[in-house]
């Protein structure tokens, strides 16, 4: 991996001081994305570069991108392409960047209690690929070694398995590879009070979610948790992301911008995790009567039944905010939905009532979310598709993987959201639930005539 690392790094660093960076991140992106997934295997090249040299690399790497991500004239096409980088270096924490990191591996390699040919393994397959050229497959490697000495309890001593436990730690941590809750308890100690109450509160929130996934709990109690820990989670990233707002200085110690890194990992790692609660919101939501028994309740002027998805969507679409994509936009309508909930159907014009103006109200809203939400799952389509394709080529990655690269990053849940509220508000209106694919006039004589009927 280091080699890609030196590679991806003359591409940004050269393309980013000339400012002509977008074409430049996007091939990074794309590149190495395939890296971490394991599309592009990292060989031994006859150096000896240990992962002390990926670190250094990745921090370079890692101010550059911060530094193009705070200007004000970056494009949203920038941001994004950013965004999917991010997650793919290594970490640069000191003990990353040591003149030789990760050495408790040669240590278990030479444990004295275990048998001969393990050691050979475990040197040969994990401690000289990681010395040489450390790349995701070792992670992979430690996990299958990991689960091999542990199928037998009594097999090997209880310190060996728990010293090689810790290595497998530490190579999650070296690729940043740890799941949420773990990332967002390695940043509390950098948390204030506040930031720690929200952080606290998501993630009581988060385990009570997690449990209830195995109980039988009522469905809706599971929707007010989903709610409840989307909220959180809102509250909890606006934290993180105004703390990165400010760009990084040139006299920052290296100490802060590796713990930078892990702080814009956790606001990318909360994004990731805010679409899932949304999808899952919307499966609940559809159990329960979807759009149909908003309908119903919206007739029989039951609108409180509405917060839950409007609150849902508000923080989905703030999330489209948070991540750079057109701010003042998803905060207008993230105020018009507010608006929304709180009126009800308090306010009259004219001869209609409560109901009409709050569904017309609120249908605008709605159509104004979805324009945003399409604009976005269309943005990467546009971005990625070509350059995907040429570099899946040349480097013989596989046409599966080249035809879903997109598919896999576009966030949908919040434009189907939209669509089945949309559904419900047309319906209490009396209009046709539907969309105009292509609105024109047409001329002529319509003739009806009974099904079946061979002649005219």
């Amino acid at each position: 991996m280091g080699t890609s690392l030196e590679v991806m790094c003359e591409l940004l660093v050269g393309n980013l001081e000339s400012g002509d960076w977008l074409e430049a991140l996007i091939f990074s992106a794309i590149y190495l994305k395939w890296i971490n997934t394991g599309q592009i295997p990292c060989f031994e090249d006859g150096g000896h570069p240990r992962p002390n040299r990926h670190a250094e690399i990745s921090r370079l790497i890692f101010r550059e991108l911060e530094r193009i991500y705070c200007m004000k004239d970056t494009s949203l096409q920038e941001v994004l392409s950013i965004r999917k980088i991010h997650p793919c270096l290594p970490s640069f924490k000191a003990e990353f960047t040591a003149s030789v990191p990760l050495t408790r591996i040669r240590d278990v390699a030479h444990w004295g209690d275990i048998p001969h040919d393990l050691k050979l393994q475990i040197k040969h397959t994990i401690q000289n690929k990681l010395h040489r050229n450390a790349g995701p497959e070792d992670l992979v490697a430690t996990e299958a070694m990991l689960a091999r000495i542990t199928r037998n309890p009594e097999e090997y001593s209880e310190a060996f398995v728990e010293q090689f436990k810790i290595i497998h730690h530490e190579l999650k941590d070296f690729s940043m590879l740890g799941n949420l809750t773990e990332q967002l308890e390695s940043i509390k100690e950098s948390f204030d009070d506040r930031s720690l109450s929200a952080l606290t509160l998501f993630l009581e929130y988060k385990e009570r979610l997690d449990n209830l996934e195995e109980s039988k709990d009522a469905l809706d109690k599971s929707i007010d948790l989903l709610l409840k820990t989307a909220q959180s989670l809102n509250a909890l990233r606006e934290v993180i992301v105004k703390g990165l707002e400010s760009s990084l200085r040139n006299d920052v110690p290296d100490a802060a911008i590796a713990m930078r890194q892990k702080w814009r990992l956790c606001e990318i790692g909360l994004e990731d995790y805010s679409f899932l609660l949304l999808s899952r919101f919307l499966n609940a939501l559809e159990v329960v009567g979807g759009a149909q028994q908003l309908k119903e309740n919206a007739e029989s002027k039951n609108v409180s039944s509405w917060n839950g998805p409007l609150g849902s969507l508000f923080v989905g679409i703030r999330q489209l905010g948070l991540s750079g994509w057109k701010p003042e936009e998803c905060t207008a309508i993230g105020n018009e939905l507010l608006a929304c909930k709180e009126k009800g159907l308090s306010e009259k014009e004219g001869s209609e009532d409560g109901k009409a103006v709050w569904a017309l109200r609120l249908k605008a809203t709605l159509d104004r979310s979805r324009r945003l939400t399409e604009e976005y799952s269309e943005a990467l389509p546009q971005m990625f598709p070509q350059k995907v394709e040429m570099l899946g080529k040349a480097l013989g990655i596989p046409e599966n993987s080249v035809r879903t690269y997109n598919e896999a990053e576009i966030r949908a849940g919040v434009s189907k959201l939209c669509t089945l509220l949309l559904k419900a508000v047309r319906s209490t209106l009396g209009s046709q639930g539907w969309d105009v694919l292509v609105p024109g006039a047409a001329h002529g004589t319509l003739i009806q005539v009974p099904v079946g009927t061979t002649e005219m």
